[in-house]
């Protein structure tokens, strides 16, 4: 692939967005075709002129032709899926049904992961206690690596033991736990295809062709923040990941911000902000991604929602969500991912990126500097 991506965490200003990554606008082509995928603003996706307004500051030109600009395009992929379904009650009917069991598998999966997440902090903090040496992030990764007994009998050692036993198969259990979710949210999806026969209807078929066409002939694809159940809901629903893949492929730069962020990975990861309780304010497994990067697992508004300074915590993270590295993106943080020498290099000015894997410890990668990644590129499927 030649392809790459500039992710950052929570940019608050299009137009401070629109200057960071300018270098990236041209790099490649003096004119380049760039599309505003504003799905993630669902009603209000078509309200993009300030996005147009700042790629025109920066020097990308708009070329106006029918009353359409043909140099900076919309996808309008959420417009169009909500087109279809009025068009198709039955299916919508439907669909509905299908997500409403989708938002009771999560919550079923919620009540069930956070009795395991809250007996893991605890046992943590209690082995702490016990020994300050202790780390979640040195416990095997898996139940059947043996945790090996002392050559002593010490009655405290034992509990140990135990305990760190104990935690490793919590941990597992999690992460299983997550499996089977994802696999019931992929049959909903799914269920909708195989019962309404979508993917053969004309009219479907006719706005994925054109919505496809709008990605393959972008120079740069511009994914801004918003809600990711209205961004993953309508590029999956036309099965346009495998669409991204091709044109990352061709060497399209993707730029993505917040949620533009978080459905490019393999698993979308949130921040459970409406918890009444402060205490079961937790990172959440929501959904499949798009699975357009693997390797990397993002996580925007870093400094905001991740207890940085806590090691435990951040093991804790990269053990459940992912077995590769977690990168933490803040608002000035910008990550470059270079499909073509699989790098991820740190590139923002104001601001570096936070890096840890299951081990939990963390490093703050300054401008130029790499992420320690081994594995990286398309993950293999398209959510």
């Amino acid at each position: 692939m030649r392809g790459r991506f500039v992710f950052n965490g929570n940019m608050g200003s299009i137009e401070a967005l629109a200057q960071r990554v300018r270098p990236f606008l041209f790099d490649r082509t003096a004119s380049p075709q760039v599309l505003i995928v504003t799905a993630a603003w669902g009603r209000g996706e078509y309200h993009e002129a300030p996005v147009r307004a700042a790629l025109n500051a920066v020097g990308v030109p708009s070329r106006w032709e029918g009353g359409y600009d043909r140099q900076i395009t919309n996808l309008c992929a959420w417009h169009r899926w909500q087109e279809w379904l009025a068009a198709h009650p039955g299916a919508a009917a439907l669909g509905r049904a299908l997500a409403e069991v989708q938002e009771n598998t999560r919550a079923f999966y919620v009540e069930k992961t956070s009795f395991h997440a809250r007996r893991i902090r605890r046992a943590c903090a209690h082995l702490r206690r016990l020994d300050p040496r202790f780390g979640l992030g040195d416990l095997p990764l898996s139940p059947r690596d043996a945790i090996r007994p002392d050559a002593a009998v010490d009655p405290l050692g034992l509990y140990r033991r135990g305990l760190s036993r104990e935690l490793v198969h919590d941990l597992a259990d999690l992460v299983q736990n997550d499996v089977r979710m994802l696999a019931t949210l992929g049959e909903a999806d799914e269920g909708l295809a195989v019962a309404t026969g979508l993917r053969f209807d004309p009219a479907w078929q006719a706005a994925r062709a054109e919505l496809a066409a709008r990605v393959l002939g972008a120079d740069v694809i511009l994914v801004p923040g918003g809600d990711p159940a209205s961004l993953l809901g309508a590029l999956r629903f036309f099965d346009l990941g495998p669409v991204f893949v091709e044109a990352l492929r061709r060497g399209a730069t993707y730029i993505g911000v917040s949620a533009g962020c978080l459905v490019a990975c393999e698993r979308i990861i949130i921040y459970d902000d409406n918890a009444g309780d402060p205490a079961a304010r937790e990172f959440r497994l929501w959904d499949r991604g798009l699975g357009l990067l693997g390797g990397l697992q993002i996580l925007p508004h870093c400094t905001d929602r991740i207890h940085t300074h806590d090691a435990d915590n951040l093991a804790y993270l990269a053990r459940r969500f992912s077995a590769h590295l977690c990168a933490g993106l803040n608002e000035e943080s910008f990550l470059l991912v270079d499909l073509a020498d699989s790098t991820a290099t740190s590139i923002g000015r104001h601001d570096g990126v936070v890096g840890f894997g299951v081990d939990g410890r963390k490093r703050l990668y300054g401008p130029g500097e790499r992420l320690p990644v081994s594995e990286i590129g398309h993950a293999g499927h398209a959510g």
